[in-house]
């Protein structure tokens, strides 16, 4: 599906649900960890699950809307980064490279109480990507590169996710989130030597994975 038709469709569900409530019940701030790692087996690196791991932070606000006793739409608007690392061999040694990502975050996240403490999230969210940095760390030096993004297309700089977590609640204002996102679109290996990059938006058969634990405040 065409992305920017995806986000029309995004926008106006959130929208629509929003117009049933229109002043949102309850608001808060949220920050936390992230991390990110890809996986993928016929692109040109082998992307190993746990070394490929590399934190990172979110933070921004979230609002409330209580559909019922027990289902509760939690739409949230964040500041996200996440980074992802790679050892690439060269043809005299090897060295580390870690690809950051810095991105305008829209979730649209339900959460359905198990008990008054615990509840299950699920939801999409999409990923606006405004600033790509590549770090080459070398056994003497370090080169930083920020990737030039004007050539990228809207479509190609928006990324969607589902969401999928567990969401602790802690008296009546504090709440613990561990989330994990799952990238919708397939990304493709790009040539660090040429691209300066791990990762770049083709197509290709690398999945990104997103284990984010994030704590929040009820204003």
């Amino acid at each position: 599906m065409h992305y920017l038709f995806m986000m029309k469709i995004y926008f106006s569900i959130l929208f629509s649900l929003l117009s049933y409530n229109l002043i949102s019940q309850e608001y808060g701030l949220k920050l936390g960890a992230t991390t990110a790692t890809p996986t993928g087996n016929n692109d040109a690196y082998d992307f190993d699950f746990l070394n490929s791991f590399s934190l990172s932070y979110q933070g921004g606000v979230f609002f409330i809307f209580d559909f019922s006793d027990i289902v509760i739409l939690k739409p949230q608007l964040l500041y996200r980064e996440y980074a992802i690392k790679q050892e690439v061999d060269g043809l005299v040694h090897s060295y580390d490279v870690e690809q950051q990502h810095s991105t305008f975050s829209g979730d649209l996240n339900f959460n359905i109480e198990l008990t008054n403490s615990v509840s299950v999230i699920f939801g999409m969210g999409l990923d606006y990507i405004f600033s790509i940095k590549t770090t080459m760390d070398f056994s003497d030096q370090k080169e930083i590169v920020t990737l030039d993004l004007s050539y990228m297309t809207a479509e190609e700089r928006i990324d969607p996710f589902a969401n999928v977590g567990i969401c602790f609640k802690i008296g009546s204002l504090f709440f613990v989130d561990l989330e994990y996102r799952h990238l919708l679109d397939n990304w493709g290996a790009a040539n660090i030597s040429t691209d300066n990059q791990l990762l770049n938006s083709d197509n290709g058969s690398v999945k990104l994975h997103m284990i984010n634990l994030s704590a929040a405040i009820l204003f």
